[in-house]
């Protein structure tokens, strides 16, 4: 589970979403979750995997074929290589010191109502994305389910329909909207 920072994720059509998350076009076509990290992580709950600059937390652009992708070096591997185990731990415990369980950069998860494709190349499934820090749960850790975004640009929370869609005069209001309602969550 790729985890990002909610800022991310939370005020912008889907469409925009894909792009700062490295998603192909179309993949939160038919709708995607929010869901949000509702308790504190320690070091060893998470891996690093990079930036979403490059997919499966990864070294490099993803290749145009599993058995090209697979010849990636991981950023963990390469985190653990350079630093050792004590300076990766040294490394995720600096990480946590900013992560706090509400604001705008709380983590968030994106979960797509269209999942993953095996026959799909992971260059078109999962292309360059805008840069975020991606981490990879490796423990269950609990998360709220805290609005869903449908096929429309429409986000449903439990107190709010609120449309995430461009233009009009009130567009920028109603996705702060949104991350106004993820931050406190």
């Amino acid at each position: 589970m790729s985890l990002h920072p909610c800022s991310w994720i939370a005020a912008f059509p889907k469409r925009r979403v894909e792009e700062n998350l490295g998603y192909g076009p179309g993949r939160l076509a038919e709708g995607y979750f929010i869901l949000l990290l509702k308790q504190r992580l320690e070091p060893q709950d998470f891996i690093f995997e990079g930036t979403t600059l490059r997919s499966g937390g990864k070294l490099g652009l993803p290749g145009a074929t599993r058995a090209e992708d697979d010849k990636r070096q991981k950023v963990h591997d390469q985190i653990l290589a350079e630093r050792g185990v004590a300076g990766y731990l040294a490394l995720q415990r600096a990480a946590l010191v900013g992560i706090r369980l509400e604001g705008h950069e709380r983590i968030a998860k994106v979960l797509p109502t269209t999942g993953h494709d095996d026959a799909m190349a992971p260059s078109a499934q999962y292309p360059m994305g805008g840069g975020g820090l991606q981490w990879r749960l490796v423990r269950k850790c609990a998360f709220l389910v805290a609005a869903y975004v449908d096929a429309d640009d429409t986000a449903f929370t439990r107190d709010d329909v609120i449309s995430l869609k461009e233009g009009g005069a009130d567009a920028y209001d109603r996705r702060a909207r949104l991350a106004r309602f993820l931050a406190k969550a």
